[in-house]
């Protein structure tokens, strides 16, 4: 590898790193709870609680839902 190809290496590992940071910032303020969650956050939640009590819901693995299992 070239000087120039390890600095756009570079340079795109940083951003990376600079968007990651980004997010794991938006990730900690809704998981603190800094923001109060929007009504439709609230009626998701409310939903999903409900439906896991009557147990008419199933979690499965990202990797089974995307194989249609």
């Amino acid at each position: 590898m070239s000087d120039t190809d390890l600095k756009e290496v570079l340079k795109e590992v940083k951003l990376v790193r600079k968007k990651i940071e980004r997010l794991e910032e938006l990730v900690e303020e809704r998981l603190v709870g800094c923001e109060a969650p929007s009504e439709d956050e609230v009626e998701a939640i409310t939903e999903y609680e409900t439906a896991k009590k009557k147990k008419t819901i199933e979690l499965v693995s990202l990797r089974n839902a995307a194989k249609g299992k």
